[in-house]
């Protein structure tokens, strides 16, 4: 039985006295839409940028053998609720998805350095969501490296947790956060981003190597390293202007002797060196992806250890469309966002990664002409704006809608 928005809308019309029936089935529906939505084709979302995650170190090729989500570091989404709800113990990480993130031994995944004590960190989104709030728990002391995370390995509160409001988010969200400083070496910090309208979640592990931080220390005058680690901010660290330039800026180093001048290293070679804290990076190829890292240099030639790495990508290259041009769509391909194709006779476009996803029947695709008004697909969901043919006549979706025909039900409106 398809329980659709008309539906309802007329058995409310028809007798208000099943008003509570009709209220709480509505609720039943949703419910099994969150239980099962995790599990089927989904948007990209988001994930954990720095500290850099383990999803998006699989992406960067830090980790190894890690399966698809090397292609969609932000996909890690699961039921919400967690500590209570979410994913089945063992699966926390992949979040019941992706299980080559669970796999878990004491050198099986690449681990960002991390100082105890406050600490900055930024998600960053390919799909901002209306948001609850984020949380951030860590392991406890003595956890076992060697097994599969649980919830008994975590502690049972989280260290920081961060209101939503139930709103959506910028695309790129920092949080500065207090870890605890009484415990060093390995630790999984999971940080999980609850959505408020989905009844969903996303979860991301990183793998951190920690070291104690707070507390009273006396400086050491010439201290090795000797000054402190440039930082890129989540505020302004990367921007992008046309498909060849990435331009980055941090947070300034300290030290005894003086700043002399930074090394900017892109994919692990050097690429050059400046005295402020800002660099532009030119002459890269278009819709390419990068990682970065800074070195600081003193006036006494010291040189700091290696920041945390970020990555940032060049924009596509613009290409004025020509109707027809674009190749066939491919079932067997992978398609990124704003890749066109052709598909009888129509030009679409995709909206996120998507592979298999018919165009004339996925939500991914959208077609590229403004007049091109698509035969309607009673396999296909619409959104309230969407116009199809059917029968001979355009209609207009007046909100999301799917299997309701037009001309015979109220989500369609006649345009001609």
């Amino acid at each position: 039985m398809v329980i659709t928005q008309q539906s309802v809308w007329e058995k409310l019309t028809v007798d208000s006295r099943l008003l509570k029936l009709v209220v709480l089935l509505g609720f039943m529906v949703v419910g099994l839409a969150c239980a099962v939505g995790f599990s089927s084709k989904a948007s990209a979302h988001g994930y954990m940028e720095s500290p850099a995650s383990r999803s998006l170190l699989c992406q960067q090729g830090a980790n190894k053998a890690c399966g698809a989500i090397q292609y969609e570091p932000q996909s890690v989404e699961g039921k919400g609720g967690f500590p209570a709800s979410g994913p089945t113990d063992g699966q926390i990480a992949g979040a019941s998805k992706y299980f080559e993130l669970d796999a878990q031994t004491t050198d099986r995944w690449k681990k960002v350095e991390m100082k105890g004590g406050q600490n900055s960190f930024t998600w960053k989104f390919t799909a901002n969501h209306l948001t609850s709030e984020w949380k951030y728990y860590i392991t406890k002391i003595g956890w076992d490296p060697n097994k599969p995370l649980t919830r008994d390995q975590l502690e049972s509160k989280p260290f920081c947790t961060v209101d939503g409001g139930n709103k959506k988010p910028d695309m790129t969200v920092t949080h500065t956060c207090n870890v605890p400083t009484d415990r060093t070496g390995y630790y999984i910090i999971l940080g999980v981003w609850e959505i408020g309208d989905t009844g969903n979640a996303f979860y991301q592990a990183i793998d951190v190597s920690l070291t104690q931080g707070g507390g009273t220390t006396t400086p050491d005058p010439d201290p090795e390293p000797p000054f402190v680690l440039p930082n890129f901010p989540a505020s302004a660290w990367c921007s992008t202007h046309t498909e060849s330039t990435i331009t980055m800026q941090w947070t300034a180093s300290t030290g005894s002797a003086g700043i002399k001048q930074y090394e900017i290293s892109r994919n692990g070679n050097v690429i050059g060196t400046t005295t402020r804290t800002e660099y532009t990076d030119t002459g890269l190829p278009a819709n390419t992806t990068f990682t970065y890292t800074l070195v600081a240099v003193d006036n006494k030639g010291n040189r700091s250890g290696s920041s945390a790495p970020v990555s940032a990508s060049t924009l596509p290259a613009v290409v004025i469309p020509v109707p027809g041009t674009a190749a066939a769509w491919d079932s067997t391909k992978i398609y990124l966002a704003g890749d066109k194709v052709t598909f009888n006779g129509v030009e679409y476009t995709a909206g996120w990664w998507t592979k298999g996803e018919q165009p004339d029947t996925s939500d991914v695709w959208k077609a590229v002409a403004k007049d091109a008004t698509p035969t309607w697909n009673n396999a296909k969901a619409y959104n309230g704006g969407d116009k199809v043919v059917y029968a001979g006549h355009t209609y207009q979706a007046k909100w999301w809608t799917k299997g309701e025909i037009p001309g015979n039900a109220g989500v369609w409106t006649l345009i001609n």
